[in-house]
């Protein structure tokens, strides 16, 4: 049984006896032990204590409490969508669009009634007014299949966004499996949470209890190193972010992961379903 009871016992066994015993890079344990903590995200700095926590069954609440005062949560306000946007300036283009039309035509009924009054040999002005006229109806045909563009763009990013926001994933299918072969086997060791990098519908699964809980987020997901767990995303572009560094996937099917005795490995969708009982989820 560990004989360590304070954080100062932890500071008293110094950068490298923690590294070796951790893995934490010793860079962040000595701004860890020195209580540097505008240097770490709330990230790291929840992930490296429950490290410390289970590796030397030591209880650090104070510590966390340290860290709260100094730098409390921050309310954060989501900007806005590329979508209302797009949709914006394409409302503007409407509206030049109109009053380019409007402007030809009145450019084309002036030149009508000034080729009457003159002769029928039309002059160097009026050819220089064709010209302009012409060239208006070039950019108007340039605009509008800009902004057919532009709205088709946004449709097929609303259909992308309304098929990864579905509760329960489509992911299950012969095709995502064959993907999510090539990269079963992927171990990242130690690991603080797991952070997706756009909206995903997720369900974990404590191993001992057998308790499930599933939501949509984007937040990072903070793992409890005390326990094992089974992870499902409807993605896989995520961050994972280790004691080493962080390290991102850009998988667009469905990923499924087990954190066991410390170490977090990605899974067949065979291997989850046999550890799971032989549930899909």
């Amino acid at each position: 049984m560990s004989s360590l009871r304070t954080f100062e016992d932890l500071q008293n066994l110094g950068v490298n006896e923690l590294y070796e015993r951790t893995h934490i890079a010793r860079h962040q344990i000595e701004l860890l032990l020195n209580k540097s903590f505008e240097k770490l995200s709330r990230v790291q700095f929840m992930g490296f204590i429950s490290i410390l926590e289970r590796e030397y069954s030591i209880d650090l609440s104070s510590l966390r409490d340290d860290y709260d005062r100094e730098i409390p949560i921050q309310r954060v306000f989501d900007e806005e969508s590329v979508s209302t946007v797009l949709q914006a300036k394409s409302t503007e283009r409407k509206k030049w669009i109109v009053g380019a039309i409007v402007t030809i035509l009145l450019l084309v009924i002036i030149t009508s009634i000034t080729q009457k009054e003159l002769s029928s040999a039309p002059n160097e002005e009026i050819l220089k007014l064709n010209s302009v006229v012409a060239k208006i109806g070039v950019e108007n045909n340039r605009s509008l299949e800009l902004n057919t563009t532009i709205k088709r763009t946004i449709v097929e990013a609303n259909v992308s966004n309304l098929n990864e926001n579905k509760m329960v994933p489509e992911s299950l299918s012969q095709e995502q499996n064959s993907s999510t072969l090539e990269t079963q086997g992927r171990d990242f060791g130690h690991v603080l949470s797991i952070k997706p990098t756009s909206n995903v519908w997720m369900g974990m699964m404590d191993l001992d209890s057998g308790k499930k809980t599933q939501r949509k987020t984007k937040k990072p997901i903070i793992i409890d190193t005390t326990k094992n767990w089974l992870f499902i995303f409807g993605h896989g572009r995520l961050q994972v972010l280790t004691s080493e560094g962080s390290r991102t996937l850009k998988e667009k099917n469905t990923a499924w992961f087990i954190y066991e005795n410390g170490s977090l490995k990605q899974l067949s969708r065979e291997e989850f379903e046999e550890k799971n009982h032989g549930s899909k989820w």
